[in-house]
């Protein structure tokens, strides 16, 4: 009974300020409203690869320079930064296993692609194998061809681009209007022999997601740059072996020719792993800092309780002098600052649910809101509506009835 009270109590006082109580909401609705933006983002990017990493197929290795994954199974990116330990020895070794079906080298690439004063400003510059864009890549050939064995056997100067260059090199013309067209690499002239259209992609694996990078063949980069390095190498295992059982191979290979654990064996399922742990690495630091939000709107509510106590000191006086307890003037208050705060976090939940679909429509990014994104939210709102909530509650509480009717 002492409750229900509490909440008519709390529902009345609510709608009889209701704009100093949208206000007061309003800390709460940011706050809330970010994390769970930034924790269905994250949510939405992990999907997201795990897509693009599923469409690749199952059989596939990826071999990085360094140790990106420590002992205990933690992600370590850091680990293949500097020079790579990846030789071309390396992947003629691998190439002779019996185990891999295929294989492709994937190098990073400085420098711009410029022509008529214009710059492909922000390309990922890749230099690779013909067997990369099978293995690895899913983009749309729109436009001419991929680059050929011939390409690589005779070291051409062509090149392939996709949506970011064609637009900063070529604004205005198609993927057809770009093939033939010549552009300047390294000092070098390079011809246009492919146009790919690769759709916008949040993804932070690659693949679909390199809609922002040029290639080149990689024996042609080793000719214009001699410190050209493989960044990655892609193994393709045949379909009817266990992956695990040939990364250990290619592990065991590798570690004999090198001598030292200076590299990285993964497959599909680490690769999804390493990746989901960065991710929520980055998302917990960010929503951490997100929650500043929440304390300030906390804060703002308390603020306001503080007030409304002092408003309505005659009432609590009345009230208790017609009998009511001190329990009762405590959930009283403390039932108007918990509701204020989860009404703040239901519209901060609505507000990112109608983002979502916004975002998704505009900007092909997901954000995923699910049952235990609600649930925390609604957990986060309480929490900061009783937190926050108690100091005033207890003021109200508190006061004694003669001198509550005696205050002006």
């Amino acid at each position: 009974m002492i409750l229900l009270q509490a909440l008519r109590n709390a529902f009345r006082s609510i709608w009889s300020k209701k704009t100093r109580s949208v206000l007061t909401m309003l800390g709460v609705i940011i706050g809330v409203a970010q994390i769970i933006a930034l924790i269905g983002l994250g949510q939405g990017i992990k999907k997201q690869v795990a897509s693009e990493v599923t469409q690749l197929g199952s059989n596939l290795l990826f071999i990085a320079s360094g140790q990106i994954i420590d002992k205990n199974g933690n992600p370590n990116p850091a680990a293949s930064a500097g020079a790579s330990t990846l030789t071309d020895k390396d992947i003629t070794i691998l190439r002779r296993l019996p185990e891999i079906k295929d294989s492709a080298i994937l190098s990073l690439l400085a420098g711009l692609a410029t022509t008529d004063g214009k710059t492909s400003t922000g390309a990922t510059n890749l230099a690779v194998e013909p067997s990369y864009f099978k293995l690895f890549s899913t983009a749309k050939l729109a436009a001419g061809r991929l680059i050929s064995q011939q390409d690589l056997d005779q070291q051409r100067k062509v090149m392939v681009i996709d949506n970011g260059p064609r637009a900063a090199l070529f604004p205005g013309l198609t993927s057809k209007d770009v093939i033939g067209k010549t552009v300047k690499f390294s000092k070098d002239d390079f011809e246009i022999i492919g146009s790919l259209e690769t759709p916008p992609s949040t993804s932070a694996f690659g693949g679909s997601g390199f809609s922002n990078a040029l290639f080149i063949p990689y024996t042609t980069a080793k000719v214009i740059n001699s410190n050209t390095q493989i960044f990655r190498i892609l193994l393709q295992t045949d379909a009817n072996l266990d992956v695990k059982v040939v990364a250990t191979k290619v592990k065991a290979t590798l570690l004999q020719e090198h001598g030292a654990e200076d590299f990285t064996v993964l497959t599909q399922d680490d690769l999804l792993g390493v990746v989901n742990k960065i991710l929520t690495l980055i998302t917990s630091a960010i929503v951490g800092l997100a929650s500043i939000s929440l304390i300030v709107g906390g804060i703002g509510i308390m603020n306001i309780m503080l007030v409304a106590v002092s408003e309505r000191t005659k009432e609590i006086g009345l009230r208790k002098a017609l009998g009511a307890t001190r329990a009762s003037i405590l959930w009283q208050f403390l039932t108007e600052s918990a509701i204020i705060s989860l009404l703040g976090g239901a519209i901060g939940v609505g507000l990112v649910a109608i983002a979502a679909i916004l975002v998704k429509q505009k900007a092909n990014l997901e954000i995923v809101i699910d049952l235990h994104s609600i649930l925390m939210a609604t957990g986060f709102s309480l929490g900061v509506g009783v937190i926050f909530g108690l100091l005033p509650a207890f003021r109200a509480a508190r006061k004694d009835a003669i001198e509550a009717l005696r205050y002006e």
